[in-house]
């Protein structure tokens, strides 16, 4: 994982020297500058966490330089040291948005605790911000004893350390948002912000400014400035979920950040400077996709370096038992409910069905068993599945291909719901968005 970028201010080359090096003994990367302009034009060209810069400079001062950083980039930190401190000075400096206002000679240990304590800070706003947005998943992504899902972790574990984008692939509900939490909380980026967005259902607009984020004014409705989901998670982990759902006209300007690791707000001119790891997943078939002109192919080459593949749970039938023991104790907590266990004809009732959903549809099936269960048996009319169970076989006992499997499924969730698409949605366990997309591509209307 790269190290914190720390730029330093100061004309007097023994003072700025002896600082740099001792914060690079101390795991930081430094950049150096003597002057206001060389300063600007360091700060235009890279990304730094935070600035130290000496109040009096050969062609101007830090206060001077502190409202035009602030506005490339408001969340990084400004320290300003002088020889002649004084009251006003420092409430001057203050008000203009510096983080701290210190009076020369500074010991060196002194600035690093100052400046691990303001990264530190900026690392908590970060979490804070994506707290507001999700709530993370405690499930294990790799709970089974299947070859398959064996093989998922060993895969995922080698792939911890580096920093290459990941595409996860997987049908829908299979995990693949419990996969990139978890590489997240297990790699070197996991003190840092992990920023999760589903690229699918959004409107080409709304996509752009939650990515890139907006100026004020860059469109109507636009009363303030807004950050993007790519600076909320510099230097952490960016997930986007679905990519294959992703507009066209925003794929060139993800695949432009991901190279070149800058990008513009919405309204903005100038390029702003991000160090992220992505993770992307999908449940499409992104070869076609590409194939079809309808992803783009380089893009398509940038996210796929390193690929995990999630096995849907009809391919791992041995772990379903000990999947669905876990969502029932997890259920049980939360409803504050005795323990609840699966009675055998439950047990093999779940073995039976074929799962379209995967794990996101157990869930959903578990959880509506346990509003409706007495005792502490959960049995096999609790599950609701018994209409679907036989969906192998058409009438005539000839078997039926996946994509006819997934017609009768769905048409039959319909039917159940009486057309009610947030319902079906729920019990399908995919978003309204996806199973109005699977109806048009299954030849099925809502009646």
């Amino acid at each position: 994982m790269p190290k914190p970028k720390i730029l330093i201010i100061e004309d007097d080359p023994a003072v700025r020297h002896g600082m740099a090096a001792f914060l690079r003994a101390n795991e930081l990367e430094v950049d150096e500058s003597e002057t206001c302009q060389r300063a600007t034009e360091l700060f235009r060209s890279g990304s730094y966490d935070v600035v130290v810069a000496d109040y009096s400079l050969p062609d101007g001062t830090s206060l001077d330089l502190l409202p035009q950083f602030k506005r490339l980039s408001e969340d990084t930190p400004f320290i300003i040291l002088t020889a002649h401190g004084s009251i006003d000075l420092a409430v001057r400096a203050i008000k203009e948005g510096a983080e701290q206002f210190l009076t020369k000679p500074v010991e060196s240990k002194t600035l690093l605790v100052l400046v691990r304590r303001l990264l530190q800070q900026q690392r908590l706003r970060k979490r804070q911000e994506v707290a507001t947005r999700e709530q993370p998943s405690p499930m294990d992504p790799f709970q089974g004893v299947s070859a398959s899902i064996q093989r998922l972790q060993e895969q995922a574990r080698l792939m911890l350390e580096w920093d290459s984008p990941i595409l996860i692939l997987g049908e829908t509900g299979a995990g693949k948002g419990v996969l990139a939490r978890w590489i997240h909380t297990n790699g070197p980026r996991r003190e840092e912000a992990f920023v999760n967005l589903n690229c699918a259902g959004l409107s080409r607009e709304l996509l752009e400014t939650e990515l890139f984020g907006h100026e004020r004014g860059a469109f109507t409705g636009a009363i303030a400035a807004k950050q993007g989901l790519l600076e909320v998670g510099h230097r952490g982990v960016i997930f986007l979920d679905e990519i294959g759902d992703m507009d066209p006209a925003i794929q060139p300007k993800l695949l432009k950040a991901l190279e070149e690791k800058s990008f513009r707000r919405l309204g903005d001119v100038r390029d702003r400077h991000v160090d992220i790891r992505l993770i992307a997943s999908t449940n499409v078939d992104l070869e076609e996709a590409v194939r079809t002109k309808k992803f783009r192919d380089d893009l398509y080459y940038r996210v796929s370096t390193l690929t995990l593949r999630i096995p849907p749970l009809r391919e791992r039938p041995e772990d379903i038992p000990l999947l669905a023991r876990s969502i029932l104790q997890n259920v049980c907590r939360r409803m504050g409910k005795a323990q609840v266990e699966l009675n055998p004809e439950a047990e093999a009732t779940l073995l039976k069905y074929h799962w379209p959903g995967n794990l996101r549809e157990l869930a959903n099936v578990l959880e509506r068993a346990m509003i409706l269960q007495q005792g502490d048996q959960l049995d096999a009319g609790a599950l609701g599945l018994q209409v679907r169970l036989d969906t192998t076989p058409d009438s005539s006992g000839a078997l039926l291909s996946l994509r006819e499997m997934e017609r009768l499924h769905v048409e039959r969730v319909m039917q159940r719901t009486a057309g009610n698409v947030t319902e079906a949605a729920q019990i399908l366990g995919m978003a309204r968005r996806t199973l109005y997309d699977r109806l048009k591509a299954l030849g099925l209307s809502r009646e």
